[in-house]
């Protein structure tokens, strides 16, 4: 007697194409903010190697600072939430910054650290570039002196 294959009823569906990696445009190898002076003065240090393929001209990263309860800590020349850190090039693809410093970006004697939430490349061809905060890496390492709640 011949045994019946069992009919099948239900066809798993195919699996999901698998999603690309984003290449981080940038590597942070070191960021944390300065401590306060007496006013409350502080400012901020970035180390940051070029991932791109291009050489970059400038790079402007868009900040947020927050103080030790989590709260805001707008920034201290335009009132506004975030603020805009520029350094001038050119960097070559694989070449890092060293350590930047800004000073007198933020106004808070309780600032605790600062996130990076973008940058605007600007290329030595002119193209510009917006990369998101997933387009941009930060190294462990980095977050020992800068860790957000």
């Amino acid at each position: 007697m011949k045994k019946e294959e069992p009919e099948i009823v239900v066809v798993p569906p195919p699996p999901p194409p698998a999603v690309p990696e984003i290449k981080p445009a940038l590597l942070i190898s070191q960021m944390y903010p300065e401590q306060p002076t007496g006013r409350g003065d502080a400012g901020a240090f970035i180390d940051f190697v070029n991932a791109t393929d291009g050489i970059l001209e400038y790079v402007m990263f868009k900040t947020t600072a927050y103080d030790s309860q989590g709260r805001v800590v707008h920034s201290k020349k335009s009132g506004d939430p975030n603020t805009w850190l520029r350094i001038a090039g050119p960097f070559t693809p694989g070449q890092s910054s060293g350590s930047r410093h800004w000073e007198q970006l933020w106004q808070n004697l309780d600032l605790a650290c600062f996130e990076i939430e973008g940058a605007e490349v600007i290329y030595i061809n002119g193209l510009v570039e917006f990369y998101h905060a997933d387009q941009i890496a930060v190294l462990p390492s980095s977050e020992a002196q800068n860790n957000c709640i």
